[in-house]
């Protein structure tokens, strides 16, 4: 292959001079046997770091020592910065840390005083969730009320209960318990500490038309409640409220997503639990007779009204601030399940602490 070369040389640089070497193929392409002679002609220059031996006229005057130590400044000023940001993020993250530990002395003795309360309610009974002390220290922090929501039930069982006190409603002994001494305990051991209290007991009437009491006797059994919580001096600090009357404005309703599609958010095996307690319930307290279709139903519909209750009490609708409220309920914690399909978060807020079922015969 005939081959030609030819070197310029550039005296303006001095010393060697700029050799720039050529050597092409007819096909104006370099040839393969000719890069070694190129790279060890490239060795009797100084290396200037274009790779090939040759100083480069496009490269900057910058040496290379220089640009190593620009480099090393830029990389130690880098370093520091992210040392400073690690430094900075540690510090918060200890201190939102040390926020979430520490605790009033009112806060603390308060949740001491519920925690030992809820060991002697039932054996095995739902532990209060440390949610609960972080919102007693804020109430305390900010200055705010302590909301608390008990619902009470207006039963289809008041009936059974009436006619059996001979046509009168005088109160139980876990009635007089709980308005006389359990209450007022409550009441006083938050108080001492400095706490607010924005108490409500929502006296509630069944989801269901046919579980429902007449208003004569519901007005009845109320006034006794509320003529007991006045005798013993707690509506002062409780209110007492309907809960559709003077808090939902309307009759409850069921949330439509589960009336729709029950079985994709309620499972089969909960359900069943559900089924047999109302069963047991309509068989031995309120002594209603309905067909197997029938409790299927009314228990559906009671599940539907209890995730939307749950939902709504978590809203932006909600009577307490999205969710800044506790639930001391006069119930087992486990009927509040429904509550938590939508808003899991309510589970956290259940304290129970107070006696079980007050309105129950015996």
């Amino acid at each position: 292959m005939f081959l030609k070369g030819f070197t310029e040389w550039h005296r303006s640089f001095g010393g060697m001079g700029n050799h720039r070497f050529f050597l092409l193929s007819e096909e104006g392409k370099l040839s393969s046997h000719l890069l070694v002679a190129i790279a060890q002609l490239g060795r009797a220059f100084p290396c200037e770091g274009n790779g090939w031996g040759f100083k480069s006229p496009w490269r900057s005057n910058m040496s290379y020592q220089s640009r190593k130590i620009k480099k090393s400044k830029l990389n130690k000023l880098r370093f520091s910065i992210g040392l400073i940001w690690v430094k900075l993020f540690n510090k918060i993250k200890k201190i939102r840390r040390k926020e979430k530990t520490m605790q009033f002395p009112g806060a603390k003795k308060v949740m001491e005083f519920l925690k030992m309360r809820n060991k002697t309610i039932r054996p095995n009974n739902l532990r209060i969730n440390e949610w609960v002390g972080g919102y007693l220290n804020r109430c305390l922090i900010n200055g705010g009320p302590v909301n608390i929501l008990t619902p009470w039930s207006l039963s289809k069982a008041l009936e059974k209960r009436f006619a059996k006190q001979g046509n009168i409603f005088i109160p139980t002994k876990k009635e007089m318990r709980l308005l006389r001494e359990e209450m007022p305990e409550i009441v006083k051991m938050f108080e001492k500490y400095g706490f607010k209290l924005n108490w409500w007991v929502t006296l509630a009437r069944s989801y269901l038309d046919s579980r429902l009491i007449g208003r004569e006797l519901e007005d009845r059994y109320k006034k006794m409640i509320t003529d007991l919580a006045k005798r013993f001096a707690l509506s002062d600090s409780v209110l007492f409220l309907d809960w559709e009357d003077d808090v939902l404005g309307s009759r409850s309703a069921p949330c439509e997503r589960i009336v729709k599609d029950f079985d994709k958010y309620i499972r089969r095996g909960a359900f069943e639990i559900e089924l047999q307690r109302w069963r047991n319930w309509a068989k031995e307290e309120a002594e209603l007779n309905q067909t197997n279709e029938e409790l299927e139903r009314d228990t559906r519909y009671q599940i539907a009204c209890e995730v939307n209750e749950g939902r709504f009490l978590m809203s932006e609708k909600s009577p307490f601030n999205f969710g800044d409220f506790i639930i001391i309920p006069l119930e087992i914690p486990e009927r509040f399940d429904n509550f938590t399909i939508f808003a899991p978060e309510i589970k956290k807020r259940i304290i129970s602490v107070l006696s079980c079922y007050p309105w129950r015969l015996g």
